[in-house]
């Protein structure tokens, strides 16, 4: 089944694509690592100034919309 977003996992690995595929994965293996506050404070540090909040609640959502579909 492919995902609707533009990142994809299934178990201990993932893909992604796009110009954010970095930041999916980022946020992905901080996610299964180390929990979703770590995860959503990294991306919020790396995300330009001016659109912190957007960019984490697109990746996150990305990220966890994974997750979900995998259930």
């Amino acid at each position: 089944m492919l995902s609707p977003t533009p990142n994809h996992a299934e178990g201990s690995i993932a893909t992604a694509g796009g110009c954010l595929a970095s930041v999916y994965l980022a946020a992905w293996a901080l996610l299964h690592a180390v929990g979703e506050s770590a995860a959503r404070a990294a991306i919020e540090y790396a995300a330009p100034v001016g659109e912190k909040h957007e960019v984490v609640e697109r990746v996150m959502s990305a990220v966890t919309a994974t997750k979900a579909a995998r259930r």
